[in-house]
């Protein structure tokens, strides 16, 4: 028969486990622990995809439209590793002013985190680190959504369906 101390003892070393896996990212308790996946680019600083931005002549951004030109985003996406890595794929054309359209890619990579429907990325090759929400839309699709400081404190708005 048990003790009183050793029954308490047990109840506490089953719970234990527990008590951890509610504390973590990700975790059982979670209702977004399924978050994991793939998500399409659909809104990119503030646009809609397809997102077209005009190249001011002279910007030392892009040497490759001296004259100026579009940026036109077309696709990217969002895949959240289960392990808590992400890649980040944008796809965007660059068309010089009387010119034709040279297409480029922009990847990311790093580490990704959920804390009920706080979401992070953090990628450090590119020092970015950005904090938004990760919940379900009206559709019942869960969707990233974040801003980014676009490196003159101007924050720009990004969003990502799965």
């Amino acid at each position: 028969m048990l003790t009183k101390k050793s029954r308490l003892l047990l109840t506490l070393t089953a719970a234990t486990p527990l008590l951890f896996a509610a504390c973590t990212d990700n975790g059982i308790f979670n209702p977004l622990n399924n978050a994991s996946g793939t998500y399409q680019l659909t809104v990119y600083a503030g646009r809609t995809i397809p997102a077209t931005f005009t190249i001011q002549p002279g910007d030392p951004q892009f040497p490759e439209a001296p004259n100026g030109g579009t940026l036109v985003v077309t696709d990217g996406t969002l895949v959240l590793q289960n392990n808590g890595s992400f890649v980040e794929t944008n796809n965007y054309t660059i068309t010089p002013s009387g010119q034709s359209g040279i297409a480029h890619q922009f990847v990311a990579n790093g580490t990704w985190t959920l804390n009920g429907t706080t979401f992070t990325l953090n990628d450090q090759a590119n020092q970015r680190f950005d904090t938004g929400t990760l919940d379900t839309d009206a559709n019942g699709r869960l969707t990233v959504n974040y801003t980014e400081d676009s490196g003159n404190g101007v924050f720009q708005a990004f969003e990502y369906k799965q």
